[in-house]
């Protein structure tokens, strides 16, 4: 087992056994057999199926992962390699952890310093950057809601629209941190090429950025996985397919927070 598959395991376990492990288990003693060899089921939950090539676990807040893995499928690339922009953490809630454990490798861009040492003990062989991300080269604030979480933005109203939906949540402090384009992590992270995909989920700002870079069909990655719902529920979709049904794609699938877009044949 790697290392994400691991972290997420222990995660899952705790999560069962505080919600489900007493209903689970009176369920189990109504069935013949050992708890354990019914329905697959082990100590923290289902563990997989051979006819499963991407296997039991997705990382992902929404199963994207796994619906990036199905379009790769069909897209003949087994490994696919990633750009994650606002990769938050490396395990939890991450589009692209699964692709790592399946082989993939790529580049996460995380601005908050505080989540830069998980990327390293956990995916050692991705390349991880420290910095933000946006329209234009310079410093931005970073509304930070908390010190860990994905809620923290440079969209101050996005931000604000979080704390106002969930008012047990607050601003708790502003930072000044460096950003650059889209363009340039390419350039200068990526070896001037984009890589198979692209994800990006920067609180609000997804399509500032992606139109502000050079991204088009042929010069561009094969897939985006875009984040359209933030934290303050704001609706960003038909902006972003937009954006990208102009620069070439065509969205595939659409899922509670994010769109999926694909490279126009």
């Amino acid at each position: 087992m790697s290392r994400p598959e691991a972290a997420l395991a222990e995660m899952l376990e705790a999560m069962i056994e505080q919600r489900l492990g007493g209903p689970l288990r009176r369920i189990l003693a109504k069935l013949d057999g050992p708890a354990e060899s019914q329905l697959g089921l082990g100590p923290w939950g289902y563990r997989g199926h051979p006819d499963q090539p991407f296997g039991p676990l997705s990382y992902a807040q929404f199963g994207e992962d796994l619906i990036l893995l199905n379009l790769f499928r069909q897209l003949g690339v087994d490994r696919p390699s990633y750009l994650d922009i606002g990769a938050h953490h490396p395990v939890h809630c991450s589009n692209t952890a699964l692709l790592y454990a399946q082989g993939g490798r790529g580049v996460c861009v995380e601005a908050n310093p505080n989540l830069i040492p998980a990327f390293a003990e956990l995916r050692p062989e991705d390349v991880t950057v420290n910095i933000g991300v946006g329209p234009a080269e310079g410093e931005l604030p970073f509304y930070m809601i908390d010190a860990w979480s994905g809620r923290n933005s440079f969209d101050r109203a996005a931000a604000e629209a979080f704390v106002a939906a969930h008012p047990e949540f607050s601003i708790r402090e502003v930072r000044r941190i460096p950003v650059i384009t889209l363009d340039q992590v390419v350039a200068r992270h990526c070896g001037g090429a984009w890589p198979d995909l692209l994800s990006i989920d920067i609180e609000g700002q997804d399509v500032a950025v992606l139109a502000a870079s050079g991204l088009r069909r042929g010069a561009g990655p094969r897939v985006i996985c875009a984040e359209v719902v933030s934290g303050g529920d704001q609706d960003a979709g038909s902006d972003m397919a937009a954006l990208l049904q102009e620069r070439g794609y065509v969205e595939a699938i659409r899922t509670v927070g994010n769109s999926l877009f694909v490279e126009r044949a």
